[in-house]
């Protein structure tokens, strides 16, 4: 699958509670880029603002991955955007990866977090409450889990596995590619950084819309942190209790 225009399209490539939808609200505020959701979310094809779960529908985007994945960008760059991208999860279509090393036009930006327990509790109370992305603070954020060290082991054990894995074949691909750390994405002059990446004008006015969805300091997320705070500084991950921002 060959870009018309080389460099135009894009994937946000990542594991959950790791930033990707930050990433993706924050390039769609840019005046010359559209940025999509989870077309291969396995529930569902979820764009931007529209999600379609029709039984028909998922099943043909399955059966085509490739011929739905091209559609998506002819359609997007109808409207005329710099760059149209969408996030590609790992986990979400092994097909779609089998195929990047043929798709060398792709810009790939890959995604990860430093901080597993951030990720994992973040993941546990987002599975908990349904409540995946929000743009208005309220009483969620400070909303405590019951989670211990037996859930979180496994959790942060399986992501660091996949991007550990991922990031011993990304360097191989043909692609301009970036890897960001969940923090590099809130340091300053990031904004900046990752239009220079993309070749695109900075826009002062790109902002994301949504907020933290649980409190910065780790510790403070559990309703009985002690158990998480002993496991996890025997482990010597004592940095990880620390607030992250």
């Amino acid at each position: 699958m060959t870009d018309p225009v080389p460099g135009r399209r894009f994937l946000i490539i990542g594991l959950p509670r790791s930033g990707t939808t930050y990433l993706m609200t924050l390039l769609n505020a840019h005046r010359d880029i559209a940025c999509s959701g989870e077309l291969f979310n396995p529930y569902a094809i979820v764009g931007e603002r529209e999600r379609n779960d029709t039984p028909e529908d998922v099943h043909q985007r399955d059966r085509t991955p490739l011929i739905f994945m091209q559609d998506f960008f002819k359609t997007a760059e109808e409207d005329g955007p710099a760059r149209v991208g969408f996030k590609f999860m790992l986990g979400h279509n092994i097909r779609i990866l089998r195929k990047l090393a043929d798709m060398p036009d792709l810009t790939l930006i890959h995604v990860w977090r430093e901080n597993r327990l951030a990720q994992a509790s973040s993941l546990i109370k987002a599975a908990e409450t349904k409540r995946w992305a929000q743009n208005t603070a309220d009483d969620h954020v400070t909303r405590k889990i019951d989670a211990g060290p037996r859930q979180i082991n496994h959790r942060w054990h399986e992501y660091a596995t996949m991007d550990f894995l991922f990031q011993q074949w990304l360097p191989g691909l043909p692609h301009k590619k970036i890897t960001l750390e969940y923090r590099d994405m809130f340091a300053p002059g990031f904004e900046e950084r990752i239009c220079a990446f993309l070749g695109v004008d900075f826009d002062p006015g790109m902002k994301s819309p949504l907020v933290k969805q649980s409190t910065n300091t780790i510790l403070d997320r559990f309703e009985n942190p002690r158990p998480i705070k002993r496991y996890f500084t025997d482990l010597g991950f004592e940095h990880w209790l620390e607030p992250e921002l």
